[in-house]
């Protein structure tokens, strides 16, 4: 049996396309398609491919976004199926991970799964590389499970982050829901004008504080807008006030 591949494209014809120049490769096998991000994260759980075609620019959640969810350890190897300008793939050939530009043929289709091989066979990784590319990029929003579906959630809908462990507890007007980063790797990459850190394990988001209560040994409590309240540690005290408007 060859390699598993999911092929992940919103467009029918190029998933059509992946489908028809992988047949001709007894090194790999189709494991599975999805039509955008959410259902490939769930792909990759249920079939555990060892290969991902994944198509950078999908409506809802990108490839990069999928990358996340999935988290950068645990990923497949990853082929990008892509229509970035040569710019963008120069940056991607740099960091040697394949990528497919669109409109590609058989041959640079083969040229890719050549490469993935050579790696496979090898055990090689790229997380390094992986956590490269998606670090930089400013975060709109996360994946979250609802049930046994995964859904996007945009930031601007987030009232609160709290960490729990080697996970974000995250409080927004559609619930409460665990994801998989810390949150200092989430910290440094949300607005900053729109959210700020009130303890070591607390973020909220200033439109959410309806007020401050003065507390114990120079902490405060934020009252929100959904009826709980928030610890403000001294530490961040001088942060939050600045940030909340608040001078002098």
């Amino acid at each position: 049996m060859g390699y598993r591949v999911l092929i992940i494209d919103d467009e029918a014809p190029a998933r059509t396309k992946v489908r028809r120049l992988l047949a001709a490769d007894a090194r790999f096998e189709l494991a599975g398609e999805a039509a955008d991000g959410a259902a490939a994260v769930a792909q990759v759980e249920a079939l555990r491919p060892e290969l991902l075609i994944l198509d950078v620019q999908m409506p809802g959640l990108t490839g990069f976004d999928v990358i996340e969810a999935l988290g950068v350890d645990r990923c497949p190897k990853i082929v990008f199926s892509t229509a970035f300008d040569h710019y963008a793939i120069a940056a991607f050939d740099a960091a040697a991970i394949d990528y497919l530009l669109k409109p590609y043929d058989a041959a640079r289709f083969r040229q890719a799964l050549d490469r993935v091989h050579v790696q496979l066979a090898g055990g090689r990784g790229e997380p390094e590389v992986l956590r490269g590319l998606v670090a930089g990029r400013p975060l709109e929003r996360l994946l979250v499970r609802s049930g046994e579906a995964w859904l996007p959630l945009r930031l601007d809908r987030v009232t609160r982050l709290r960490a729990e462990d080697k996970y974000v507890r995250v409080y927004s007007d559609a619930g409460e829901h665990l994801v998989r980063q810390s949150l200092k790797q989430l910290e440094v990459r949300i607005d900053p004008v729109r959210f700020v850190r009130v303890h070591r394990s607390e973020i909220v988001a200033l439109d959410a504080v309806v007020r401050l209560e003065p507390w114990t040994h120079g902490d405060a409590q934020l009252a929100l807008a959904d009826g709980t309240s928030v610890v403000l540690s001294r530490s961040y005290r001088e942060l939050f006030l600045e940030r909340w408007g608040v001078r002098g």
